[in-house]
């Protein structure tokens, strides 16, 4: 598939992770209406999910698979060829990993807004005065966007909790939502 046009968001390794452990990557991506996308390198360290749950295996680990979401249009996977941004790339693994550093050399060279939520990315890209987001707006615009019932959103938070190893800080500014989210139904 070719790029897409320039006004997507790019998603880092810890993204990828979340979004994928909530089961519901697809229709999150989809109820924005704006095209994401990942560096080569977020689809390579963006490995595994926990199975989740109370059972015994709730620690074992499934392999992430976007590729249903790259056939569908939903995400779309960058190759960095690009001199300057390799370049950039390899300033930037002094001080973050892998996928978050070749995020941040293509999102400073294209000047694109992120979807992270490690926070070294994140002073990287205030450094850079790149717009940032977090797992969690995307997770909230869906749940809004698409009307998504209290059962499901919960159900997302949970498996995003323990698929994804996800907890949001105690000053998240998302943090009274995800609470609220969890305490509207009863326990599963």
């Amino acid at each position: 598939m070719s790029e897409p046009v320039p006004s997507y968001l790019l998603l880092d390794a810890c993204v990828v992770v979340s979004l994928y452990a909530t089961r519901q990557m697809a229709a999150i991506l989809a109820a924005s209406g704006t095209p994401y996308a990942i560096v080569d390198a977020v689809e390579r360290e963006a490995q595994f999910v926990f199975r989740g749950g109370d059972g015994e295996d709730a620690r074992e680990r499934e392999q992430i698979d976007l590729s249903p979401f790259v056939s569908k249009g939903l995400l779309w996977v960058i190759e960095v060829t690009d001199e300057e941004e390799l370049l950039t790339y390899i300033d930037l693994t002094q001080e973050l990993d892998d996928g978050e550093a070749m995020t941040a050399a293509v999102a400073i060279h294209r000047r694109l807004p992120v979807v992270t939520d490690d926070r070294k990315a994140l002073r990287v890209f205030e450094r850079h005065a790149l717009t940032s987001h977090g797992t969690l707006d995307l997770i909230r615009d869906w749940s809004e966007k698409a009307s998504v019932d209290s059962t499901m959103l919960r159900t997302a938070i949970i498996d995003l909790r323990q698929r994804g190893n996800y907890l949001p800080a105690e000053n998240h500014p998302l943090k009274a939502w995800w609470d609220a989210s969890l305490g509207e139904c009863n326990s599963p």
